[in-house]
């Protein structure tokens, strides 16, 4: 594998509703389809005569995403659940104003707080996406195409990256609903992030988001 095209999932409606992330399983807005077939189209372009593997996270607002984009390319993704989002537990499907009341206080380090009871911590969700990226490479095409989910799509790139477990604690990435995010080798053989939170296919048509979806866990 050298290349990894990493796409966060389009605008879903959980966002907009208030709700937590995470394990939330929403579905797409009409703006989220719509992000979702734009970016389609531009990965046609992107991916014109490239041999490359498609793969998706389980949860419903990626693999909607996912379907609308492989219907353009010809393909059907490869669910995965160690794609999903973080796991924010009794969190989930609960507003962020009740997430408040019921998250634990935050300790150090940052990457084995647990925030929620039943929730993973990092280092739980990091070995977990970490794990699925050391069997996609030892299976997927040159080119990986992998539609995710905002922390889980920064343990791909800390993974890509080779960056240590506690990095967590200092390293993050805003990106955003249907950004691309393209991480490939130079030259050099050196692993490199080429593109991040890309959104230049959405301003052309005119459909970014104006809503943050996250997990709800608050500093």
């Amino acid at each position: 594998m050298n290349r990894i095209i990493l796409l966060r999932h389009g605008e879903a409606e959980h966002a907009g509703q208030g709700l937590t992330g995470g394990w939330t399983d929403s579905h797409l807005t009409p703006l989220g389809q719509k992000q979702a077939y734009v970016t389609g189209v531009r990965l046609q372009e992107v991916l014109e005569g490239a041999e490359f593997s498609f793969h998706s996270s389980n949860l419903a607002r990626a693999s909607q995403t996912a379907h609308i984009i492989g219907g353009l390319l010809g393909v059907e993704p490869i669910l995965d659940g160690d794609l999903r989002e973080f796991n924010n537990g009794d969190a989930a499907n609960l507003t962020v104003e009740e997430a408040l009341k019921i998250q634990n206080p935050p300790t150090q380090p940052l990457v084995d707080y647990v925030p929620y009871p039943g929730a993973e911590n990092w280092r739980q969700m990091n070995e977990r996406v970490s794990g699925c990226m050391a069997r996609m490479r030892e299976a997927c095409a040159e080119t990986a195409v992998i539609v995710t989910h905002t922390l889980s799509a920064t343990a791909v790139v800390h993974w890509w990256l080779k960056l240590g477990r506690d990095d967590w604690g200092r390293i993050s990435y805003d990106l955003d609903p249907a950004s691309i995010t393209l991480l490939t080798k130079n030259q050099f053989g050196q692993h490199t992030i080429t593109r991040l939170n890309d959104t230049r296919h959405l301003a052309t048509e005119g459909c970014e988001s104006d809503v943050e979806a996250m997990p709800g866990v608050k500093a």
